[in-house]
């Protein structure tokens, strides 16, 4: 079987880490952590497992970071876990049968959220977490990143998807959701976007519908039209953010060292 570098960023994770690194040790040849300056024990019990190497990160994005943790791995092979998943039993012994005779360059599995307690049906698109590291590349984005697999590799799909303990409560939801619009308007601002009504709200409304009809969140009570809500009203608070970055860019020349620094 083909040797495995498991990859996982951590910030502040005390809560989810433990889980997420006894779902991989039995599968993992190397575990390869990206930690941005936790502060709450993370690093003390990532310490305990004996194949972990540690490395200190200044988050400048996911895409670089996943990058970066590619990067550091020994490995030809990688699989990405964050630090609040999990790798079950059946998809781990998934990864063991593809990395005993890859057929495949990369493989693809969907993403199980569990949000505010319960798994829901709303799932993430499938993306690439399995991989030879030369296989895969991002783009540049604070959030959202997209992977993708190089022209010329090939790519397959795990059955099993990766289990995402997302949200316990809706404090923590909406911090994060308030640091991930800011990341985002000012993804589209460095893209060349400006502020638009037409463009943000239809976008906004669209976000809505995916999430609650065709990702089946209208199955999920509460939670679901909570989550699509907040979906779909993501997108008109990035419009306004980004009419605040075109007010605070006149009046600060290192105004997106400020926005990185006070808003993600």
């Amino acid at each position: 079987m083909r040797p495995l570098s498991v990859c996982i960023a951590t910030y502040n994770n005390s809560d989810t880490i433990r889980r997420a690194l006894n779902s991989i040790n039995s599968i993992a040849d190397e575990i390869v952590v990206l930690d941005s300056h936790s502060s709450d024990g993370t690093r003390d019990i990532v310490k305990e497992y004996e194949k972990t190497a540690i490395y200190n990160y200044e988050f400048e994005g996911f895409a670089d970071m996943f990058r970066t943790a590619a990067e550091k791995s020994s490995n030809e092979w990688v699989l990405f876990v964050d630090a609040d998943e999990e790798v079950r039993e059946d998809l781990a012994r998934e990864i063991q049968n593809a990395l005993h005779r890859p057929s495949k360059d990369a493989y693809r599995a969907e993403k199980q959220n569990r949000m505010w307690g319960q798994w829901m049906h709303a799932t993430h698109k499938p993306r690439p977490i399995l991989a030879r590291k030369q296989a895969l590349s991002w783009d540049d984005s604070l959030v959202g990143e997209e992977w993708e697999v190089r022209d010329g590799f090939s790519t397959g799909e795990l059955r099993n998807p990766i289990h995402h303990y997302a949200y316990d409560d809706i404090d923590e939801y909406l911090e994060k959701w308030e640091r991930y619009t800011a990341a985002d308007a000012l993804d589209e601002w460095r893209a060349g976007y400006t502020p638009s009504i037409p463009r943000y709200y239809l976008k906004g409304v669209a976000a809505f519908w995916y999430r609650y009809v065709y990702e089946k969140a209208i199955l999920d009570g509460w939670q679901g039209l909570f989550f699509a809500v907040m979906s779909g009203v993501f997108y008109p608070v990035v419009d306004a953010k980004m009419r605040y970055i075109q007010t605070i860019q006149g009046q600060n020349e290192n105004w997106e060292d400020w926005w990185i620094e006070t808003k993600l």
